[in-house]
């Protein structure tokens, strides 16, 4: 033949060969190869003889077991029960590098120091100290559990396809290498070079399952463990430990790991090296060439069939028999590159020409080939216009008409939501659908309205056409709907439960201002126990149903009701008026359990505890106001009331609350505690005269702690006094600093309650103000209204030792106290700062509006200047300035800053101020 003199085969098999490598290098074959291999592993899926047993953490453990994470002394009552069965190993994929209670910490070590020989394995974890730094850093267990176990890592790593293909056996950075749990479990002896292939061939029905609640409660017998390798970890989709892979989609890490161990363990799976694949691509490139060597291109297409149905058969086989993993899609790529291009060089001009020809000729049959007859898919043709050109008969069936009443029709008269009108503005609607998939109403000729999936392209031709695909969905809405209610409702009682509590709550806390109040009731049924205990869970049920059913009739539509587990219900009241409403309701609810149950032909008495928390009150928000309402409800418990209300003194969680005492002790006077400040604008003259500090404190491990919760801390303890005069001194400073510089500001600082009744401040005060150097009159102490009310008499002299002083003294959060105008009247005070809240709404609440004018009038009445916190608009700003306010703080001038950041913006800002005739600085203030 002319090409093979001219050419010659052996050139032609290098060239194929070398575009394949270039391919292959280029990472093309990759997501095929990917695909093949999965497509194996489907077909030759298969049980084996494993001594796994996996102990799942799974949903019906979180539900007896309430939520994670569980303490740790239940995971040494199960290390206890399986430690009765002597398995071989134990694996316990669960995270330990931190502390918990110090008994936790000391029962989980105890169980650990007595299993029998050293064959506990404990997970270590390896990951980037940052997304640009290549070193991995370890976490693993706390120390006191090291000596009593193996480590081994955890981790698996992800392939270009995002899913766990391989097992990599060693894990670390130079001398800080740790063997991987399959590797150790599997005995194997590998230098870590090369990550071995997981054989996702076996089936996870290999391994055997138990639950770990099941363990907990001692009703799996030990012997089931006896010998076996045990693989404790999580299960459950809720605990987000789900790995993408083949196969199967998504596993539990710890299944995905049981696989990789018994993979390593067969030593089936192995790789053909790189030296032997090439062998195998060069001599299967030289077959294909010698055998498709016909000049007839059928001839041609039967010699490429029996080339690929031979590589297939050779891969299927080097893998089943011999566990070899050979590449399949180079091999495929090299038979059908080599029917292609002798294919291609054995067509003649006339044939070239024949082809452009028949493809010319056939453009419109192409259209008509698009339009699948046998599709179960509505399938339109439709042009510019939008008006249907033709249809198959699933269309038909579709919309319930004759296949002959489509014809001609518009398409919107069957999905009249589609935004598709007649004439020439259809085609640009077409155009914006096209490539993508949208949802819509559709009808059928009888009317009945269906949700379909819509999928328009543009057909490629010297007309405008469009094909349209559409599907009727109507199953996969309810099917999602039905998803969705079980996934937010309870299946026993069809209560909401947690998840849709936890929705709920945050919804409607969001949606409300600081004035308005809501109430979470936690509802803790009594005796209940007692009942599963005695007559069972079945009875039990029946009796959940029957409580629920009461409590939604007491409540009614005044709160959303919610069961979140076992017998613990929650209500939702918003608003609630005040605390004589919630405690009412709550009443109401216990009197709806005061008739007995009749279950199981008993008459059953049961009663409920009720822990009330309150917004804004005790917290704004949601999972503290469920934490605080569940610590009231065990008040109430213990002091056998039907209800009491949150309150913070008789919380029994304060492991975090006496940390943070010591440390917020130790960082007094550390780089940890720092002062920014919020400028405050003269709303006259436009300039920054003041600002207010305010303290922060950056944790080394809790990051950036709120102002609200450790000074809550400090005003429980002794640290309010060494730290009201931190600061104070800070201040202090801050302002000689700013002052040498050029910049004379007076500076604000909160006062606790506390420090109100501390009748030897005022001395320390004056201390403070003669060893600064700074004028008594540049410095302002801010005190809330109901920092009155605890000591109103002391607090009164305290404060007027102050004014002594020389130091200006404003109430803070005016409006939102309880105290009364005579405080306005006896108080040596100079200003009053109207609260936010009343600012931040005046724009849409006339009553707001009232509420800042006649603030300004009473305070310029009685002499004092008036100050508005939560300016953040300039209407805000010009409203106020017009008021009669003489100055405004909030965002709209600047958040509080670090003291360099605030020094550099106000002098900018007062430069700018000084810059700009009377007239527009009034404007610009």
């Amino acid at each position: 033949m002319r090409s093979s003199r001219r050419f010659g085969w052996p050139l032609v098999a290098l060239a194929i060969l070398t575009s394949v490598a270039l391919l292959r290098a280029a990472g093309l074959f990759t997501t095929l190869e990917y695909s093949a291999t999965d497509v194996r592993a489907r077909l030759l899926r298969h049980e084996v003889d494993s001594d796994i047993v996996i102990v799942g953490i799974d949903a019906r453990s979180l539900a007896a077991l309430s939520d994670w994470p569980w303490p740790r002394r239940q995971h040494a009552a199960v290390i206890r029960e399986l430690n009765q069965g002597r398995p071989r190993q134990l694996f316990i994929d669960i995270d330990f590098s931190s502390h918990q209670s110090p008994y936790d910490d000391a029962e989980l070590e105890a169980a650990l120091a007595g299993w029998q020989g050293r064959n506990v394995v404990l997970p270590a974890f390896f990951q980037h100290a940052s997304s640009a730094d290549s070193e991995l850093l370890r976490t693993q267990p706390i120390d006191a559990l090291v000596p009593h176990v193996d480590l081994a890592a955890v981790n698996l790593s992800t392939e270009r396809d995002g899913r766990v293909r391989r097992v990599r056996t060693v894990w670390g950075n130079g001398s800080d290498q740790v063997i991987s749990v399959p590797a150790l479990a599997a005995h194997a002896v590998l230098d870590g070079s090369t990550d071995p292939l997981i054989d996702f061939a076996i089936s996870p029905a290999s391994f055997g399952y138990v639950s770990y609640v099941d363990v907990l409660a001692g009703r799996v017998d030990p012997s089931e463990f006896t010998g076996k390798t045990v693989y404790l970890g999580a299960t459950a989709v809720e605990l987000g430990d789900m790995v993408s892979v083949p196969v199967y989609k998504s596993l539990p890490g710890v299944v995905v790991l049981a696989l990789a161990t018994e993979t390593l363990r067969s030593s089936r799976v192995t790789e053909l090296p790189a030296w032997a694949l090439w062998l195998l691509l060069a001599c299967s490139t030289l077959a294909c060439v010698l055998i498709v060597r016909a000049r007839d291109w059928r001839r041609n297409a039967l010699a490429f069939g029996g080339c690929a149905i031979a590589a297939v058969a050779l891969w299927l086989g080097a893998y089943t028999l011999l566990g070899t993993a050979i590449e399949l899609v180079p091999v495929l790529a090299i038979a059908f590159g080599t029917f292609l291009f002798i294919t291609l060089r054995s067509l003649d001009r006339q044939t070239w020409r024949a082809l452009v020809y028949a493809i010319g000729a056939r453009r419109r049959g192409a259209l008509l080939k698009s339009v699948v007859e046998s599709s179960h898919d509505c399938i339109l043709c439709l042009d510019a216009a939008g008006v249907v050109q033709t249809a198959n008969p699933a269309a038909a069936r579709l919309f319930g008409c004759r296949h002959e009443a489509l014809i001609g029709v518009p398409i919107g008269r069957f999905i009249p939501t589609l935004p598709v009108d007649l004439g020439d503005l259809a085609g640009q609607s077409f155009e914006v659908l096209a490539g993508a998939i949208s949802e819509w109403e559709a009808r059928t000729e009888a009317g009945k309205v269906f949700p379909v999936e819509l999928s328009v392209s543009r057909v490629h031709l010297q007309e405008r056409l469009y094909t349209a695909i559409v599907r009727d969905i109507s199953e996969r809405k309810a099917h999602e709907r039905k998803l969705e209610y079980q996934a937010t409702h309870d299946p026993l009682t069809s209560l909401p439960n947690r998840a849709a509590l936890n929705t709920h709550l945050n919804r409607t806390l969001a949606g409300k201002a600081a004035a308005e109040s809501a109430a979470l009731l936690m509802l803790d049924l009594s005796r209940f126990k007692e009942v599963n205990d005695t007559l069972g869970h079945n009875v039990g049920d029946k009796v959940l149903c029957e409580v629920a059913q009461r409590f939604q009739r007491t409540i009614g539509a005044s709160g959303f009701l919610a069961r979140i587990g076992g017998d613990e219900f929650t209500v939702v009241l918003a608003p609630a008026e005040d605390r004589v409403a919630s405690e009412r309701i709550a009443h109401a609810l216990s009197d709806s359990l005061r008739a007995p149950i009749q279950a199981g032909g008993v008459a059953i008495d049961i009663g409920v505890s009720v822990g009330i928390a309150r917004f804004p009150v005790d917290s704004r928000d949601g999972d503290a106001l469920l934490k605080y309402a569940d610590v009231a409800m065990y008040v109430a418990k213990r002091r056998g009331a039907v209800c009491e209300h949150y309150d913070a003194a008789l919380d029994e969680y304060t492991l975090r609350k006496l940390t943070m005492v010591s440390e917020l002790r130790a960082a007094i006077g550390t780089p940890a505690l720092s002062l920014h400040y919020q400028p405050q604008v003269n709303l006259h003259t436009g300039k920054c005269e003041s600002a207010e500090a305010l303290l922060r404190w950056k944790h080394p491990a809790l990051g950036a702690v709120s102002p609200g919760e450790f000074m809550s801390v400090a005003e429980t303890t002794d640290l309010i006094q060494p730290l009201t005069e931190w600061t104070v001194t800070e201040a202090l400073a801050q302002h000689r600093r700013w002052r040498q510089r050029g910049l004379d500001v007076r500076v604000a600082v909160n006062l606790s309650a506390r420090i109100l009744q501390d009748t030897g401040f005022p001395a320390r005060l004056r201390a403070l103000l003669e060893s600064s150097g700074v004028r008594a009159q540049q410095l302002e102490l801010e005190i809330t209204e109901s920092a009155m009310m605890q000591d109103t008499t002391r607090a009164l002299a305290v404060i007027r030792q102050i004014h002594d002083l020389g130091v200006a003294i404003a109430i803070d959060d005016y409006g939102t106290g309880f105290s009364s105008l005579a405080y306005l009247r006896d108080l040596p005070v100079h200003a009053l700062k109207l609260d936010k809240s009343f600012v931040m709404n005046m724009r849409a609440r006339e009553d707001d509006r009232v509420i800042v004018q006649s603030t300004a009038q009473l305070a310029h009445a009685l002499g004092l200047q008036v100050v508005a916190e939560g300016v953040e608009t300039e209407w805000e700003a010009a409203f106020l300035r017009e008021a009669g306010y003489d100055v405004g703080q909030g965002y709209h001038y600047n958040r509080a800053l670090p003291a360099a950041e605030c020094f550099t913006w106000m002098q900018k800002f007062n430069a700018g101020a000084a810059s700009q005739p009377e007239a527009s600085r009034q404007t610009a203030a």
